[in-house]
């Protein structure tokens, strides 16, 4: 069932004038829109990527990039990121798997982003900067920085997190000297391979 943003008697009134004409199905569900007008309206909401597109299916492994430009490894020397999904793709998010080395401590502040993460390998302590609490990861253990908190991580072991960012990373990201990634743009018409 299509769910329709809230409108004005006017737009109501024009919707139910509209004839009932035979339309494709949605790309995504497979349905078929009762109305052109419904169909305009669905595809009023399509995702930018797959306007006036067919849709395509994004295939790639951490493998595939390692030693690409997707690869980045910190200045810091604290961590390495492999950049699986950035905002070329246009996907509205974008997808890391990040190692932090053992016995190395990496502040870090979000302040143009919102992160979450899943640790899948090794033990760290989180400590949230702004309250001095702290948290152990461990695998499965998943946190999420919502309100652009400043934070610490220290791996006890090196450890692995698949991470997601919003709004996405171009890929040429690193902390500065505030642990912030700059708020980076992604060029139009960038390759997606």
């Amino acid at each position: 069932m299509a769910v329709f943003p809230p409108c004005g008697a006017a737009e109501r009134k024009a919707r139910a004038v509209v004839p009932a004409l035979p339309v494709p199905p949605d790309t995504h569900t497979g349905e078929r829109p009762k109305t052109v007008a419904r169909a305009a309206e669905r595809d009023r909401f399509a995702h930018p990527r797959l306007k006036g597109a067919s849709p395509v299916v994004i295939v790639r492994s951490f493998s595939d990039i390692e030693g690409t430009d997707r690869h980045v490894k910190s200045r810091s020397g604290t961590w390495e990121s492999k950049r699986i999904v950035l905002a070329r793709e246009r996907a509205g998010f974008s997808l890391h798997e990040t190692t932090v080395y053992a016995g190395t401590e990496t502040y870090m502040w979000y302040a143009h982003h919102i992160e979450a993460v899943l640790c899948v390998e090794g033990e760290s302590e989180l400590t949230n900067e702004e309250t001095g609490e702290k948290h152990w990861l461990t695998p499965g253990t998943m946190y999420l920085l919502d309100g652009h908190e400043r934070h610490t991580l220290r791996p006890r072991t090196d450890s692995r997190y698949i991470c997601v960012f919003n709004p996405p990373m171009t890929g040429r990201e690193d902390h500065d000297e505030n642990g912030t990634y700059p708020l980076l743009t992604e060029a139009e018409g960038a390759d997606t391979a």
